[in-house]
């Protein structure tokens, strides 16, 4: 791979887990005024404070199952039962929610598969192993596509036909690692995208969005800027999030009146279009794009991943902020598996 594709390459990869880990503590806030009374402006990583107005832990089904399928934990199950508590308490600043924690995990199983190539058997048997140790994973929140997941094993219902119907944004960020794989091998890398989902959500929303990020990584990675990417080499109907009008409200010069006209909740269909909107917007500056994001709350993680993915593929690795980048808590898991990633396409 060329040196300015490799900046690249490192520069997606490290700006999914900075995007998500800068949004983390303001995932889930509705109100901006509530937002600001509690953070203010995020300006850098932050820890979540132990409050949060507007959480939604105490709405989640709390089961008791079997321990092969408990996702939840004594931990869990007492913290979720508390009114107003974060939903990634007691994370620190600079660490990564569960569905970047499991896409770090993710690229751990590729490097563990034969051929460094993606083996589901392999993932979903490492997968299942992080979800049931109530060790593994520091967070509190669990989305509801892994909910959903284990509550299907435990009443015997096979989860590739029980999914969850709505697809949100962490959910396809949760596979960046594989879309990488589409700067070789698009076609399987489409189909491994495909299964992959396919055991966690049911239509076809998630998999167009992963098979439509996977392809503009591909493009801007190989050089193409985003606006090139989405206006010169796809069609219009490429993707639903294709058919805003993101450069009028641009002109227009008012986020929130992308926010207003999208959304900014966790859904394909609000989460796609606001993060294409900050991608475009903010294009020449990740730190920027991603401090906006946080600010806006909602489904903040999800979008910071990928947006920080696309953004970092335009910007490449030598425009991050590196001392940012170290202060990432799995910063040296993050930078072995980015090579380990890196090395396996080259051999494709």
């Amino acid at each position: 791979m060329r040196q300015d594709m490799a900046n690249r390459f490192f520069g997606a990869w490290w700006g999914a887990f900075l995007g998500d880990a800068i949004a983390m503590p303001t995932h889930g806030y509705a109100s901006e005024k509530l937002l600001r009374d509690d953070y203010g402006r995020i300006s850098g990583l932050s820890a979540p404070k132990a409050f949060h107005p507007e959480s939604v832990l105490t709405t989640l089904p709390r089961p008791q199952l079997p321990p092969e399928y408990d996702y939840l934990g004594n931990r869990r199950r007492v913290l979720w039962s508390k009114q107003n508590t974060h939903p990634h308490y007691g994370l620190e600043a600079g660490e990564n929610t569960l569905s970047m924690f499991l896409a770090m995990h993710l690229a751990a199983s590729i490097a563990d598969a034969p051929g460094h190539k993606f083996d589901i058997p392999i993932w979903m048997e490492r997968y299942q192993a992080i979800m049931t140790n109530p060790d593994a994973c520091a967070d509190t929140f669990i989305p509801s596509v892994h909910r959903r997941y284990f509550e299907n094993l435990a009443a015997g219902k096979d989860p590739e036909n029980n999914g969850c119907p709505d697809a949100h944004m962490s959910d396809v960020a949760m596979f960046i690692p594989i879309m990488f794989g589409a700067l070789r091998d698009p076609n399987r890398i489409q189909m491994q995208l495909y299964r992959a989902l396919k055991k966690f959500t049911i239509g076809e929303s998630a998999s167009n969005t992963a098979f439509f990020l996977a392809e503009l990584l591909a493009l801007m990675i190989k050089g193409s800027s985003l606006e090139e990417s989405i206006y010169t080499k796809m069609t219009p109907d490429r993707h639903f999030c294709l058919a805003f009008p993101y450069r009028r409200w641009i002109k227009n010069n008012s986020d929130e009146q992308a926010v207003n006209a999208t959304g900014r909740f966790a859904v394909l269909e609000e989460a796609m279009p606001l993060t294409m909107y900050l991608a475009i917007k903010y294009h020449g500056d990740l730190l920027k794009a991603l401090l906006v994001n946080a600010n806006i709350g909602g489904e903040s993680p999800g979008r910071g991943a990928v947006l920080g993915m696309l953004i970092g593929a335009e910007c490449g690795y030598d425009a991050l902020p590196k001392q940012m980048l170290a202060e990432l808590k799995y910063a040296s898991e993050i930078e072995a598996l980015s090579q380990i990633i890196y090395d396996a396409i080259n051999a494709i």
